[in-house]
């Protein structure tokens, strides 16, 4: 006859117990299985930053790749440019000359014909075009493939100075720009050395400079004494004009065109325009 006996509550037999403690041994990790984990998280990271270094080397080799296309294209490009015959000055287009002529600036060129164009430097145009005194300054563009363009400025004649056979044209600079038997019609006498170190010659040059085209040419001699006492005559009635320094030029040649309308033609007047707000006209004395 059994026998049941009354258990307290939560009272557990001791094989059920001893099977709740083994199930809690096996849930928990083993140092194997941790250091799987700990692998696998290795491997991963390590396959990780392969990609990146790999990625990176491809980044490079594309850079350097490009780089040295860029360079070898121009090596190839400036070897072409220097070297190349299809690529050799063989015309030259002057634009701007006046008394000067086309043909004679392309033929102070001529001995740079069949030269590569990237050879044709500013400093060998400029040494070829020295012996033309007329040119005051130039310059150039390449229009390829074999054609050089020179755009002159020429120098600007403002009078002539008297010499023993000849009457030599000169600029603000006191160059020599050609010789004339007679005393150009446009051109005034400058009655001082064209000397561009002289005070005098100076004061003059910058009057002249200073002068329109259509007065300048009715401008017979010119002389100074000092950088503020430059005066000169006119053609045809011989006007005396007393201009003083270069300053105030625009407004002094605007009232000498007024004043000499106002003392005519028939008599010679001393035109004193020094002071452009106040000309006097008297006769000369």
């Amino acid at each position: 006859m059994g026998v049941t006996m009354d258990r307290p509550e939560g009272f557990v037999t001791r094989p059920q117990a001893a099977h709740k403690t083994a199930r809690k041994v096996a849930e928990r990790p083993t140092a194997k299985g941790q250091q799987q984990a700990a692998t696998k998280r290795r491997v991963a990271s390590e396959k990780a930053e392969l990609r990146r270094f790999t990625q990176v080397r491809r980044h490079r080799r594309m850079v350097w790749g490009v780089s040295l296309g860029s360079v070898g294209a121009l090596v190839l490009a400036v070897a072409l440019l220097t070297l190349s015959p299809a690529l050799s000055l063989r015309y030259v287009v002057v634009e701007g000359t006046n008394r000067l002529s086309a043909e004679e600036v392309e033929q102070a060129l001529a001995g740079l014909y069949g030269e590569p164009l990237a050879r044709v430097s500013t400093d060998r145009v400029q040494a070829a075009l020295a012996p033309l005194t007329l040119i005051q300054a130039f310059e150039t563009r390449i229009e390829p493939p074999n054609t050089l363009v020179v755009s002159i400025v020429e120098r600007r004649a403002i009078g002539v100075v008297g010499s023993a056979s000849s009457y030599v044209v000169v600029d603000a600079a006191g160059v020599e720009l050609w010789e004339e038997f007679v005393v150009p019609r446009n051109l005034p006498i400058i009655l001082v050395a064209a000397d561009p170190e002289s005070p005098s010659f100076s004061a003059i040059a910058r009057v002249l400079l200073a002068l329109p085209d259509d007065t300048l040419s009715q401008v017979e001699g010119v002389t100074a004494t000092t950088l503020d006492d430059v005066r000169f005559t006119m053609r045809g009635a011989s006007h005396e004009v007393v201009w003083g320094s270069a300053d105030r030029a625009a407004e002094k040649s605007r009232v000498l065109r007024a004043a000499l309308i106002t003392a005519g033609a028939n008599t010679s007047q001393v035109i004193d325009v020094t002071t452009p707000d106040s000309v006097v006209i008297r006769a000369k004395g």
